[in-house]
């Protein structure tokens, strides 16, 4: 028996190694040289090519190489009835804190403002008068450390969920009226909700007109999320004042899109949280294990919900 990495344009050679360091006696087969697909029972993917469930015919179930799982479940040939789950490990969701963290102290310090002073050799101190007040779109367990982290700094945290879902010190909204609401009262609304049939295209024209002047977005939930042409829009009326995108409705983002040039605009590169090999190879072994004792994946996903 055996397990599958299935992830075209991903090089996996540190992942496989560290399986194998921990590991020796598992059969570790990678895609696209599957030499014994009979035998696979767990297989983790990332974008596989269309087709590959039919040819596995002993998988017991199969797990999302990353948070993101919408390429899995939009797969026509993923058996309805296969148990899905999805890796995320606790340094996935650090990283992703230290991220934005990163990105909101730039920008509200006006951290640039120094560089150009520096340049012109003026001495001009300033500092923001209040702490900075974030909205979060979607409040899943990747963004607890940010909330652990914003928290401490003093700054003032609102969430966004579907159900309506409470976090301690984070007052919460839910609904479109929810939504608009919550936009219309942060600085900094952020964008970490899963791909769904209702999250697809919601950072549009009618939520920008809801933000406040001054604010800034980001996004580093999933490309599709936004509507880029109402933000192009929405940039010119100041309403985001600036976005911070890492995530993009193509990947990698073609030359001569707007975004690359805009002045308004800062891209990352899909590199927000990048899965370490170590812990994800950890992870994968105790998703494997479960499945092998007759338990759900790890991070097993509701499929109705899509997330």
């Amino acid at each position: 028996m055996s397990i599958a990495l299935i992830a075209p344009d991903r090089d996996l050679r540190g992942l496989v190694q560290e399986i194998r360091q921990a590991a020796p006696d598992l059969i570790v087969q990678q895609w696209p040289k599957l030499h014994q697909p009979e035998q696979i029972e767990f297989a983790v993917c990332w974008h596989a090519p269309r087709g590959i469930f039919s040819t596995l015919p002993s998988l017991k179930a199969a797990s999302s190489l990353g948070a993101g799982i919408d390429s899995l479940l939009s797969d026509p040939d993923l058996p309805p009835e296969l148990p899905i789950g999805r890796l995320t490990g606790s340094r996935l969701a650090r990283d992703m804190a230290a991220w934005l963290l990163a990105h909101i102290n730039r920008e509200w310090f006006r951290l640039d403002r120094f560089d150009i002073d520096q340049g012109k050799q003026q001495w001009r101190p300033w500092s923001p008068s209040r702490p900075p007040r974030i909205g979060l779109l979607g409040t899943g367990a990747i963004t607890e450390p940010l909330i652990q982290a914003a928290t401490a700094l003093g700054f003032e945290i609102r969430g966004w969920n579907r159900r309506g879902t409470g976090i301690e010190g984070v007052a919460i909204h839910t609904g479109e009226s929810g939504l608009l609401e919550m936009a219309a009262t942060v600085d900094v609304l952020i964008c970490l909700l899963p791909l769904t049939t209702a999250t697809r295209g919601i950072l549009n024209a009618q939520l920008f007109s809801s933000m406040a002047q001054d604010s800034i977005l980001i996004n580093a939930g999933r490309g599709p999320q936004l509507v880029e042409e109402d933000l192009l829009d929405a940039l010119d009326q100041g309403r985001p004042a600036r976005a911070i995108l890492d995530v993009f409705e193509h990947e990698p983002l073609p030359p001569g899109h707007p975004f690359w040039a805009h002045p308004a605009v800062r891209i990352s590169p899909h590199c927000a949280a990048v899965s370490q090999d170590k812990e994800t190879a950890a992870l994968i072994l105790e998703s494997y294990l479960r499945v092998l004792q007759g338990l759900p994946p790890s991070g097993l996903v509701d499929r109705e919900r899509g997330y």
